[in-house]
């Protein structure tokens, strides 16, 4: 027979966690300031009492780790939208957008990192990491922003946008392929692209020299200014500075190059045969590779004695530093023409730097860009840089995108022999395809069988969420371990996450009827537990804290995501109407996947129902065949309840399975949390969810 009793202390805290034996929870106590573990009810605090909690030590090898789950890190768009681009950092975790827009609710904006900037022909070229997988969405810039700018309204009106994409299978068949070819940036990191200081006609500027030993190169020059400048050109003294040194070597450079003087003409035109013939106008881009006759590919580094007698200029180094100084300005290089009334501003010169005569060939294996799809912009986001490759001033970019990533979905079950592939905002979809990433499903073999989830309840479980308005629609930018991440978030759609006979398996929090809504009919429960089968002292019964319990205000943090402009968080409150105002404040975030109001709202009805009618946990063991319970699961308790009076009344309860586990004398130990019925058999917490009075603050 079965006795309810009253344990000691000692024999329902987990001395090794502080936890109540078999749950998570605390009974009450105070914290150990130097293990910060809960300490039980009565327990002597000695020591450290009276000084502050002092600073934990650091871990070693865990910077990226907490750069990664650190907020600079994140890719939802924060309050302040005014700041500066965020640059990805080396390892840093590509993100996963999932999410669809449906019945105007959904989507995901997103702050991406910038991985890439060049310039090309003198525009603006970058590239930014959006998701692992194929997005399903095209970048659309009317909905895209640069800080608090959208991005069609910004001065440059041919700013393009596009995506880039490339499967496993086409880089593992060509890895030296490169898949950002056409953009005007380069795979690899010895291909790049820069500005130098603009040439003024007054002053000097500083500008670094391709390192003619090694780099191949081209420069282009780029003529900026106002009106005619078609006969205008002005002259420039040239020094030359060893880069590593900072030793003045123009005299030797000077000998290396065979001239006369250092002073050079810059804006020059000049005929086939090389002959002076005016200025050049504004706008004019000219290549030097071209007009060398070498075409579209780089000038080649120096060789043999040429390459001997520039080793010769600074002890065999070969990085300088040019500094150019206005010398004179000539409106009328030709005479035979008039001269020109233009303002000639100077010469800008753009510099390709790579590793071969063909820029985008590489040997290197580009198998790294893989599965990701990357964002590239063509165009002036940001005022051009005065010189190098990225500008002095940034915004950070912000994108919608109606739909995320193409997954598997399992929520609308088989077509044929096979998985219909689209965008997907529903959670069971997400977990799936994290199974598949992590190469756990092969998404060429269907068969239930081998799949590491059921599959059966798949679709039931997803059509619950949609009539509940449950979707996902968020953004994945930490390393996670899938097992965790499903765990934690499935409570948020009011599912758990099982692990069932050597298979992983959902399961809804709540009974849900044949319509997949929640039940809110007479329950039968899925087996029941008298003294006759449960083994004697084995029976334990804890009652929640009175913190749990007592009446709360429930916050939900949500995030409003319309296409228009760039999603905020907000913030919905819900309790009970017969509760104060001022009850103690609960928060729970979901505003990492959640964009629809009525999923918070529904969440937090859960919440203040469970923490209601919920009053305690039990545990016992038995020696029955229990293989088809599973958590989740309701029984029913019979316990005959003896006291001093002697009435030895039946005491009938109903819980909800949470654990069961198994020894190798066939014993079973169950633990459960009480689940109510009413006197009809239907579930108090369903029925307060579905029917109860609650106000609801927005």
């Amino acid at each position: 027979m079965a006795v309810n009793r009253t344990s000691r202390i000692d024999e329902i805290i987990d001395p090794t966690t502080g936890f109540v034996k078999g749950t998570n929870r605390y009974i009450g106590g105070h914290q150990d300031l130097q293990t910060f573990k809960r300490m039980p009810i009565g327990t002597i605090y000695k020591g450290g009492a009276f000084k502050g909690r002092r600073q934990r030590k650091a871990k070693v090898s865990q910077n990226i780790q907490i750069l990664d789950e650190s907020l600079e890190n994140f890719k939802h768009p924060n309050s302040n939208l005014d700041v500066a681009q965020k640059i990805a950092n080396t390892a840093e975790t590509v993100p996963i957008i999932f999410g669809k827009r449906t019945n105007n609710i959904g989507g995901v904006w997103m702050q991406p990192s910038l991985i890439k900037a060049g310039t090309d022909f003198f525009n603006q070229k970058l590239i930014y990491v959006i998701s692992q997988g194929d997005i399903a969405s095209s970048p659309d810039k009317a909905k895209a922003y640069a800080g608090l700018k959208k991005l069609i309204f910004l001065e440059d009106q041919s700013i393009t946008v596009n995506h880039l994409y490339s499967t496993a299978a086409t880089l593992a068949t060509t890895p030296n392929s490169c898949p950002i070819s056409g953009t005007g940036l380069y795979c690899g990191n010895n291909i790049y692209s820069y500005l130098s200081e603009i040439l003024k006609t007054s002053g000097s500027s500083l500008s670094r020299s391709p390192d003619r030993a090694v780099e191949f190169f081209d420069r282009r020059t780029l003529t900026r200014g106002s009106g005619d400048t078609s006969n205008t050109t002005f002259v420039m003294s040239l020094q030359v500075f060893d880069a590593e040194t900072g030793a003045n070597v123009t005299t030797a450079y000077q000998s290396y190059l065979g001239f006369g003087n250092m002073q050079f003409r810059f804006n020059a035109r000049y005929d086939s045969s090389f002959n002076l013939i005016g200025g050049k106008t504004v706008g004019t881009i000219e290549s030097a590779a071209q007009t060398l006759g070498i075409g579209t590919t780089l000038i080649a580094p120096v060789t043999g004695s040429t390459l001997t007698s520039l080793q010769g200029v600074s002890n065999g180094r070969t990085k300088f530093i040019f500094k150019h100084t206005f010398v004179s300005l000539d409106t009328q290089t030709n005479a035979s023409n008039p001269a020109s009334t233009g303002t000639l501003e100077g010469v800008q010169q753009e510099t390709i730097i790579g590793t071969s005569a063909t820029i985008q060939n590489t040997s290197n294996d580009n198998s790294s860009f893989a599965d990701i799809t990357f964002l590239a912009t063509t165009g002036n986001l940001y005022e051009q840089p005065s010189s190098g490759t990225f500008p002095s001033s940034t915004k950070q970019l912000y994108i919608f995108y109606e739909q995320g990533v193409k997954v598997d979905l399992f929520s609308a079950g088989l077509t044929g022999s096979s998985y219909t592939v689209g965008a997907s905002n529903q959670f069971i979809d997400l977990a799936m395809y994290l199974f598949k990433i992590y190469k756990k499903i092969d998404g060429n073999n269907t068969a239930a069988i081998v799949a590491p989830v059921e599959l059966s309840n798949l679709q039931n479980l997803s059509s619950f969420c949609t009539n509940n308005s449950m979707f996902f629609n968020g953004i994945i930018s930490k390393a996670v371990n899938i097992i965790e991440f499903i765990s934690s978030v499935a409570p948020f759609y009011l599912l758990s996450f099982l692990s069932v006979g050597g298979k992983y398996q959902f399961a809804p929090i709540l009974p849900i009827n044949s319509s997949n809504q929640i039940d809110t009919t007479a329950l039968t429960p899925v087996a029941t537990f008298t003294e006759a089968n449960i083994l004697p002292n084995s029976f334990r019964k804890i009652y929640l804290n009175v913190e749990d319990r007592r009446d709360i205000v429930v916050n939900c943090i949500y995030t409003d995501c319309i296409p228009t402009e760039v999603a905020r968080r907000k913030t919905v409150s819900v309790r009970f109407t017969s509760s104060s105002l001022d009850s103690p404040t609960e928060q729970y975030d979901l505003s990492e996947f959640c964009t629809d109001v009525n999923h918070s709202i529904l969440y937090a009805k859960y919440e203040l129902a469970r923490r209601k009618h919920s009053t305690h946990d039990i545990a016992f063991s038995t020696p029955l065949l229990t293989t088809s319970l599973i958590p989740t699961d309701i029984i029913k308790l019979e316990l005959q309840r003896k006291n001093s009076v002697g009435d030895d009344r039946t005491e009938t309860n109903y819980y909800q399975v949470t654990s069961i586990t198994y020894d190798n004398n066939g014993i079973s130990s169950i633990q459960a949390s009480h689940f109510p019925l009413d006197s009809n058999d239907i579930a108090e917490i369903s029925k307060e969810i579905t029917t109860g009075t609650f106000t609801v603050l927005q």
